[in-house]
């Protein structure tokens, strides 16, 4: 009822092939999160210097070559008498 009445009157041969792929990408852009972990340190590093600290002392001395007995100039002198006291 439906059918074509010229396909019915000849009678074609019909070969089917392997279908033909049409491939449409499409491309859609996903975040994906690197972490990248940083550790910072901070060194001091102690290096010694020398420093001289010098401390003073005074020490005082007195040199006492004892009383002249004689005078240096080329003078006679008179020796003095010790007066004795009375009482």
């Amino acid at each position: 009822m439906g059918k074509d009445k010229h396909c019915k009157k000849e009678k074609k041969k019909v070969i089917c092939c392997d279908p033909v792929y049409i491939i449409e990408d499409s491309y859609t852009e996903k975040e994906v999160t690197f972490v990248h972990p940083i550790i910072r340190v901070k060194r001091e590093h102690i290096k010694y210097v020398r420093r001289d600290v010098y401390k003073e002392k005074v020490i005082k001395e007195v040199i006492d070559p004892g009383a002249p007995t004689k005078c240096d100039c080329n003078k006679k002198h008179k020796k003095c008498k010790k007066k004795s006291k009375k009482k």
